[in-house]
């Protein structure tokens, strides 16, 4: 299930460059007045949240500053999780803490509405990137900023295939609790174009790719990739993903 969030400011302001940790600050607020015992299983560790969201910066977005509109799309597979997060937004609203504060301008909020369900039915579908897609590779040092951050390259198409299929397990153990040795291919369409992309976060750097792509295996493993989102940082404004196609 997927809410879309939006909010409006009088100004434009300046992009900072840890501008996800706006949004994530946010949504710690949303669960901390919610729900105290899954505030505290969130974000008390750094495990892999079961949510993912992308920022988007409104149409007035260039180079440097953003709009008088921004807004996230906020997705997860947890029925309760999504409910906790329901009710945190209409208590912010009591409460007028319903706003986003970046370079001392605040956006309010403006609008919130849950967004159609989609069920994926097929073990293949065309995906594409909602921002951007993350994926480390946990047999190199994070210090090896090139290769720790695998990206779908040619040379290493691979790899980054064998390590999707192991962060995904890792991912489905913490999330659903389940032990599961998955099938899952990975493969760009040949009409599709995708771009290897450096963004800054908090006080580094982190690398991904966005584009379309086309995964095969089980439903229920495409639905989770859709509900939790696909590859690592999920919980920090990375691997929202949209269905294109199911085939």
């Amino acid at each position: 299930m997927r809410f879309y969030i939006q909010f409006i400011s009088n100004k434009e302001v300046k992009v900072p460059s840890n501008i996800r940790s706006f949004f994530i600050s946010f949504i710690k607020k949303v669960f901390e007045n919610t729900d105290k015992l899954l505030y505290s299983s969130l974000f008390n560790s750094k495990k892999a949240k079961p949510y993912v969201f992308s920022p988007y910066f409104g149409e007035e977005f260039k180079e440097g500053k953003i709009g008088k509109d921004i807004s996230f799309i906020f997705s997860s597979g947890d029925f309760s999780l999504i409910s906790s997060f329901w009710n945190g937004i209409l208590l912010l609203k009591e409460k007028k803490l319903d706003y986003i504060e970046i370079e001392g301008e605040k956006f309010n909020l403006n609008n919130i509405k849950l967004l159609p369900n989609k069920k994926i039915i097929g073990n293949e579908v065309i995906f594409k990137t909602i921002g951007i897609s993350v994926l480390t590779d946990p047999e190199v040092s994070a210090k090896d900023f090139k290769n720790w951050y695998i990206i779908p390259e040619k040379d290493k198409i691979e790899r980054f295939k064998d390590v999707l299929r192991k962060r995904t397990e890792e991912r489905i153990k913490y999330i659903k609790g389940i032990e599961k040795k998955i099938e899952l291919e990975f493969s760009i369409p040949e009409e599709a174009t995708n771009s290897d992309t450096v963004v800054p976060h908090y006080d580094g750097y982190v690398r991904g790719f966005r584009g379309i792509f086309c995964l095969k295996g089980e439903p229920e493993i495409l639905q989770f990739l859709y509900d939790y989102g696909f590859g690592v940082r999920t919980g920090q404004g990375f691997g929202l993903l949209e269905i294109v196609k199911q085939i």
